[in-house]
């Protein structure tokens, strides 16, 4: 009987290898993101694949390598793959939420974790046995330095997942500052691909530590489906980039620059502005407002203007302008003038210009649909009308 190769769950590592390389291909000629963008998600996908093949040569106990060279490699490629997918994961989700991302000294910085990823290789001669804490030449030291080198190739992943979630939610917010009418689709399933990313790393880290308190039996079983959510998470990380990356909005930095800003104790007459710009200039009915062109017909800073109504209103831009919009639907819905329009008609009257953000919100205000909303004044009308019949 001949030796098999590979186990069935083996095979995922195989096709997460096999995909990312075609979504690398794909992304290369498909991609609609900025050039920068684009660069890092296809990085990104090569360590997924590298990391995939190097598990598998690692921890796979019908393949014997022999080679000193081979056994190096194994160690190197994992190593390299565990710190690339945690680094290009945040930074893709950088660049693709800042306004004219580029390298500055920061960004990297976070290639520092390469060096100390390269000095821990060269200190402890690591190849693929000592990782696998299976060589005839291991130390005391050795096992020491080998534990703690997977803590750290287990533990960044996870602070840089978290960190790009951050990113996401911050970029959400930032968008409701500055924008009235936006479809949040993109924001919110960014952040829930980085936010299982992170759950699918802290999973690995839970494996590892396993590994080492409830043996490798254990970690085994644990460590299989961590495969399985990789390859289905990496897949959905490529039909977001396709569907929604290159769709997302640039807000500007509310909060960046040197603007004097009432916070503390907003002046009434600025207060005033922004009230009379939508009780008097009815500005919200105007579709794709945002924050800057509110500024200009009021008359104050764009930043001021945030401020205020963060502080003053106690919501963002987003919320606040909206609130506007389905007030004045309301009031369409319930004038007979306006019996005739259909509702579609209405929520673009009164400054909407999606239907989907027009129900959330008109529910949210009122708890009922607009088409309740708009039955319920016409049963109510009914009531009336037959009760002063009958009086």
């Amino acid at each position: 009987m001949k030796t098999p190769i590979f186990n069935f769950h083996d095979l995922i590592l195989v096709l997460t290898l096999s995909v990312c390389l075609l979504l690398v291909i794909f992304q290369l000629l498909l991609s609609k993101q900025k050039v920068i963008a684009s660069r890092l998600l296809s990085l990104f996908f090569i360590c997924v694949g590298v990391s995939a093949l190097c598990n598998l040569l690692l921890w796979n106990n019908y393949l014997h390598i022999e080679s000193a060279f081979a056994k190096a490699s194994v160690a190197w490629g994992i190593s390299f793959a565990l710190v690339g997918k945690s680094v290009f994961l945040y930074l893709y989700v950088v660049s693709i939420t800042r306004e004219n991302f580029r390298f500055e000294s920061r960004q990297w910085l976070h290639f520092i974790n390469f060096i100390v990823v390269i000095g821990l290789l060269l200190v402890g001669a690591l190849d693929s046995e000592r990782l696998r804490f299976t060589s005839p030449t291991q130390t005391a030291f050795s096992i020491s330095l080998v534990n703690d080198f997977w803590h750290y190739l287990k533990m960044l992943p996870v602070v840089y997942a978290i960190s790009a979630v951050w990113v996401a939610s911050h970029y959400k917010k930032q968008l409701k500052e500055f924008y009235s009418s936006l479809s949040l689709d993109g924001p919110q399933w960014l952040m829930l691909l980085t936010l299982g990313f992170a759950i699918n790393w802290s999973w690995s880290l839970a494996v590892h530590i396993i590994g080492q308190t409830a043996g490798t039996n254990t970690a085994d079983s644990f460590g299989i489906l961590d495969n399985y959510i990789t390859f289905i998470l990496v897949n959905a990380l490529f039909v977001y980039s396709l569907l929604y990356a290159h769709q997302l909005l640039e807000p500007k930095n509310i909060v960046k620059g040197k603007v004097a800003v009432a916070v503390d104790e907003p002046a009434p007459e600025l207060i005033a502005r922004i009230q009379n710009g939508m009780d008097g200039q009815q500005l919200y009915l105007k579709q794709n407002l945002n924050i800057e062109e509110f500024a200009k017909h009021v008359g104050i800073h764009y930043r001021e203007v945030s401020a205020i109504i963060n502080k003053h209103f106690n919501t963002n831009f987003f919320e606040f302008v909206n609130s506007y919009r389905v007030k004045r639907a309301q009031e369409m819905l319930l004038d007979p003038a306006y019996a005739e329009m259909t509702i579609l008609d209405i929520l673009l009257e009164s400054g909407f210009n999606s239907k989907s953000a027009f129900h959330r919100f008109f529910k949210r205000y009122t708890g009922m649909s607009a088409a309740e909303y708009r039955k319920q004044k016409s049963v109510s009308d009914t009531a009336s009308v037959v009760n002063a019949k009958s009086e």
